[in-house]
């Protein structure tokens, strides 16, 4: 017997036959989805490598910019100017849409270098430094923002794995056995109306 209880009737026949069309339109629309997002997951995985990459180079150079400000300046200078400098960047998001989803962009807008107040001391090697700091704020607008796609395309690819499963292991496999059982039970039903139809011809 199927796991599911249904009446053996033709209409009941149509309705599964119905159901499954439907489910495997579906299953393979599902399917066709899970490679997109798998490969737009791995395209995503190589541009933040190479962000990645980027960014540790960026950071060296930041490193051995502040070194050599502190080594002019001193360390307490320089936290001391920093106090001053006014916020040289802006961020705005807007969303890309992919595949029904809306995905987060940080956009990191960049200023002109606003004058601070300077200190006597203030040196080369600390606008070097301060510039080479804007370079990584730029890089790391674009790692939060590949980053998320990737958490937000992860999470689509498990719901959409769970359906494709459910579909796969629970939903068609019950149907099919369901619409295999209904056409052997109205073969059946059909062979005995036609015995029962030659019993009666037989004694009329």
């Amino acid at each position: 017997m199927p796991k599911m209880e249904l009446p053996p009737t033709k209409s009941s026949l149509r309705k599964l036959k119905e159901d499954l069309t439907f489910a495997y339109e579906g299953y393979d629309l599902l399917n066709q989805k899970r490679e997109i997002l798998a490969i737009e997951i791995v395209r995503k995985i190589e541009a933040i490598r190479k962000i990645e990459a980027d960014f540790q180079e960026v950071l060296t150079q930041l490193y051995s910019a502040y070194t050599e400000a502190a080594v002019d300046m001193g360390s307490e200078a320089i936290t001391l100017q920093s106090c001053f400098e006014m916020r040289g960047y802006f961020i705005r998001t807007n969303f890309t849409k992919f595949m029904g989803m809306k995905l987060l962009n940080y956009n990191l807008n960049l200023k002109n270098n606003l004058p601070a107040v300077t200190l006597p001391q203030t040196t080369a090697a600390y606008d070097n430094a301060k510039e080479q700091s804007r370079k990584v704020l730029k890089i790391l607008a674009q790692y939060a923002t590949i980053t998320k796609f990737i958490i937000m395309l992860s999470r689509e690819l498990k719901k959409v794995q769970r359906r494709v499963n459910a579909l796969e292991k629970i939903y068609i496999p019950q149907r099919e056995e369901a619409k295999n059982y209904i056409m052997s039970r109205i073969e059946e039903m059909e062979r005995e109306e036609i015995f029962v139809k030659k019993l009666i011809r037989q004694r009329q």
